[in-house]
């Protein structure tokens, strides 16, 4: 059983304000439902420290370590994941507040699953959350993982992070998804470009 890292990393719009009236930031890595409390109105803006990005992707990158997925993405994930993600939608709006895309979401992963070895990862614990990894140079998983369970999951300890079996990886890497790169788990040296 093999398992993906999912990045979001590109040269496309970037975000960096969680939408206005909704949950709390640190709220969207506790992988509980929010959408009950979501804005039915929410909107998240391009950030004005990168004028020049404005290019729109499948992928949208973001400072917030949450995950923003294009109506293509939903599709595929919804069909071979539904009970690991709830989608909350977004409207994305330009530098100018101009609407760009009323069909993206932000990706919020409910599922957390027990996945890396400890002891045999190179990783450095965070110094405020300390059962959360603030650096990784090599990643371990764990032997002997049981089959089934989620398949889109934040790993415990690295709760930022978004991974995905193989399943899944081969319905998004197939898609021609735009603004994604996918890294293997097992030997991730923590960078996502």
């Amino acid at each position: 059983m093999s398992f993906w890292i999912l990045g979001d990393r590109n040269d496309g719009a970037v975000l960096d304000a969680y939408p206005r009236n909704g949950p709390e930031g640190w709220r969207y890595l506790e992988s509980h439902r929010l959408s009950p409390e979501f804005p039915t109105d929410a909107a998240m803006g391009f950030s004005p420290s990168f004028p020049d990005r404005r290019k729109v992707y499948d992928f949208v990158s973001s400072i917030l370590d949450i995950r923003i997925v294009s109506e293509k993405v939903r599709r595929i994930v919804l069909e071979l994941a539904p009970d690991d993600v709830e989608f909350l939608p977004v409207t994305l709006v330009d530098h100018q507040r101009e609407v760009v895309s009323r069909e993206h979401y932000i990706m919020n992963v409910l599922a957390r699953r027990e996945v890396i070895d400890l002891e045999r990862s190179d990783v450095r614990m965070g110094s405020i959350l300390k059962t959360e990894i603030g650096r990784v140079r090599k990643l371990v998983l764990k032997e002997n993982l049981e089959l089934g369970g989620p398949k889109v999951f934040r790993p415990m300890h690295l709760r930022v992070n978004t991974m995905i079996d193989e399943t899944v990886y081969a319905a998004l890497a197939g898609a021609g998804l735009t603004g994604c790169s996918f890294f293997p788990a097992n030997g991730w040296n923590g960078k996502v470009t």
